[in-house]
């Protein structure tokens, strides 16, 4: 099993605590869903507070774009401990050729209650070992 964290742009959809373009369904536990395969390039990864924002470019720019962060539902035990987590896309379908730079945020407040729920209350942090992201550790901090 595994925890998804998706961004969602739709309307509709409440938003986080991150923001209006951060919205609050973006961290969902993963069922046997079909979260995207398509291509495109991470660029840069952080996390900053509750949010880890990517900025990604694919290929597009005629449909709505889902990037979802799919994370497993076990940590590996270090210290800090480890979550693997991996992002997909679902272009849904889109054969436009125009070639898109964005910024995504995922809500990691799911990451901190999976923890909590692991470990116990109080404060934690836990090394979020994204496939296929640029960049040093991204560590995610959070108070008790």
């Amino acid at each position: 099993m595994v925890l998804i964290l998706g961004l969602l742009g739709a309307s509709g959809c409440g938003e986080s605590g991150l923001g209006p373009d951060v919205p609050d369904n973006n961290v969902v536990l993963a069922g046997d869903g079909d979260w995207g395969d398509d291509p495109y390039v991470a660029n840069s990864a952080s996390v900053n507070g509750r949010g880890l924002t990517v900025e990604v470019e694919y290929s597009g720019g005629c449909r709505r774009h889902i990037f979802t962060l799919v994370i497993s539902e076990t940590f590996l035990e270090s210290d800090p401990v480890q979550l693997p987590a991996e992002l997909v896309h679902e272009a849904n379908g889109d054969a436009c050729e125009r070639w898109v730079t964005d910024t995504r945020v995922f809500d990691l407040d799911l990451v901190r209650t999976r923890y909590r729920q692991f470990y116990g209350p109080g404060p934690g942090t836990v090394v979020l070992r994204v496939e296929g992201l640029p960049g040093e550790d991204l560590v995610y901090e959070f108070a008790g």
